[in-house]
Order: C-alpha cells, then structure tokens, then sequence
C-alpha cells in the first residue's frame, strides 16, 4: 500500500493489484474489484469492476495494468482519471454525483440518488469534475473522488 506523505496536494491511497481479468488489460480509469470468488481470492488478485462484484470494489486505476501485470489502483482520494460509461443516450454528470458501477465493466454511471449509497456498501466514486458531453458513441473521463477503503 503506497500512502503519501503529508503535503500540500490532495491525500491519496493507493494499493497494488495483479490483474487476472481475462477480457484484457486494466486502463487507467476502470474501477477495479478484487477477486471474491474461487481460488484467485489472495488480496491482490483484480478484475474490472461491475454490478456483480461490488462488494469487493477496490478503487479506481490509477495506470494500465496489462493481464497478469501489476499495477496501481487509487483505493482513498483524489483520480486524475475516471471512465465514464456509454449508456446509449445523451446525459449529464455533474460535480458532486455519486458514480455507480456502468453498463460496460470497469466504467462509471451517475443514477444513484444520496440513500442509495448503502446498496453499494459506502464504496463509490463521487465525480469530481463535470466531463465533456457523454453522446450515443462516446466515453468520458472526469476526475473522481474515490472512497473504497
């Protein structure tokens, strides 16, 4: 676990996962789960963050992690870099929305109103910045605040 040293720029925690998603590499931006499931359940395997392994959510990438690479995952703080999903329509996120697991695994999508939180285990992203329009054929990228510890 890499946890900065007190300083002037926002407090970040980020810890270390192997990536053993087999649909392909961990991008900067997708959230990232670990393993809760089978044999790979060791604290360092991770997969691509979705609906179905929210309880293990982990945090958000904060470099590409190749399958069976290693890399660094943003676990408590500030992300440079969030994917948004392509839900197939035009909508708007704005600062301060809670980001929920997307349709596309590792992505984001803002529909989850204040007492919902609980149904993702008080584990979320909060985006941070508002991204550029999110159309019928695109994804988006916004800073994050990512709460996973």
């Amino acid at each position: 676990m890499l946890i900065q040293q007190v300083i002037r720029e926002p407090e970040v925690v980020q810890i270390i996962v192997k990536n053993v998603d087999g649909s392909g590499s961990i991008t900067t931006g997708l959230g990232v789960a670990l393993v809760g499931a089978g044999a790979s359940i060791d604290g360092v395997s991770a997969t691509k963050y979705a609906a179905a392994n929210v309880r293990t959510f982990a945090g958000v990438a904060a470099e590409d992690i190749p399958i069976n690479g290693y890399g660094r995952v943003t676990a408590w703080g500030l992300a440079q870099s969030v994917a948004i999903s392509n839900v197939g329509t035009s909508i708007t996120i704005t600062r301060g929305d809670t980001l929920k697991p997307g349709a596309v695994a590792g992505t984001f999508f803002s529909s989850l109103a204040s007492e919902a939180i609980s149904t993702l285990l008080y584990k979320y992203v909060v985006a941070a910045s508002t991204p550029v329009a999110i159309s019928t054929g695109s994804q988006s990228y916004c800073h994050g605040i990512v709460r996973a510890l």
